[in-house]
C-alpha cells in the first residue's frame, strides 16, 4: 500500500473514531427526564445541552469519511476489469454505505429530537429522547467506517494483483532496450 493511502486510511479512521466518540458524548449529555422542570403554566423548561450539536457533527464526520472512502476506492462498484474484484468487496462497500446512511439518519433524527421542546398535554409529560439513539448511530458510523476501509483496502489490493502476465517459456516478448551489438 502506498504512503498516500496509509495517510488517507489514518485520516478516515480518525474521522470514524471521532464520529463515534461525538455520538457517545451526545448520548451522555442529552437531556434526561430529571433535567426537565414544569413551570406553573404547564410548559416544559429544558436546560441547554450540547447533544444536538455533537450529533450533527458526528453525522457530518461520518459523511465526510464515507465520501473519502468512495474517492479512495474509486467507486468499488464499477471495477475497470470484471475479473479483478470479488463479490465480498462490493458487498462490504455497499454495506458500509447502507450502515453510514442509517447511522447518519439516526444521528440527525436524535439531534433534531433533542432540541424538541413540547408538552404532551394528553398525558401530562414533557418529551425526552429515548436512550440509545445517539449511541446506535455512533456504532453504525464506526462500523460503516471499518467496512468501508476494509473494502477500499481489498479493492486496491485486488486491482494491483489482477494484472496477469502470460508465461512464454522464458522467452522475452518485448523490444530490447539496448542497441544491437556491433559484429
Amino acid at each position: 500500500m502506498g504512503e498516500g493511502k496509509v495517510v488517507v486510511f489514518i485520516v478516515v479512521g480518525f474521522l470514524g473514531l471521532a464520529a463515534a466518540a461525538l455520538a457517545f458524548a451526545a448520548e451522555a449529555t442529552k437531556i434526561k427526564v430529571s433535567d426537565i422542570s414544569i413551570t406553573e403554566f404547564n410548559t416544559c423548561e429544558y436546560p441547554s445541552s450540547p447533544a444536538n450539536i455533537l450529533g450533527y457533527t458526528a453525522a457530518l464526520l461520518t459523511f465526510i469519511a464515507q465520501i473519502t472512502i468512495s474517492i479512495v476506492a474509486r467507486c468499488a462498484c464499477l471495477p475497470s476489469d470484471s475479473n479483478s474484484q470479488s463479490p465480498g468487496v462490493t458487498f462490504a462497500f455497499i454495506l458500509s454505505w447502507v450502515g453510514s446512511v442509517i447511522g447518519i439518519g439516526l444521528l440527525v433524527y436524535a439531534a433534531n429530537l433533542s432540541t424538541r421542546q413540547e408538552f404532551l398535554g394528553s398525558i401530562g409529560l414533557c418529551y425526552t429522547l429515548k436512550t440509545g439513539l445517539f449511541a446506535s448511530g455512533g456504532v453504525l458510523a464506526l462500523l460503516a467506517c471499518i467496512l468501508g476501509m476494509s473494502s477500499s483496502y481489498s479493492f486496491s489490493t485486488n486491482r494491483r494483483s489482477s494484472i496477469a502476465v502470460p508465461y512464454h517459456g522464458g522467452i522475452a516478448m518485448a523490444n530490447s532496450q539496448f542497441a544491437d551489438a556491433p559484429t
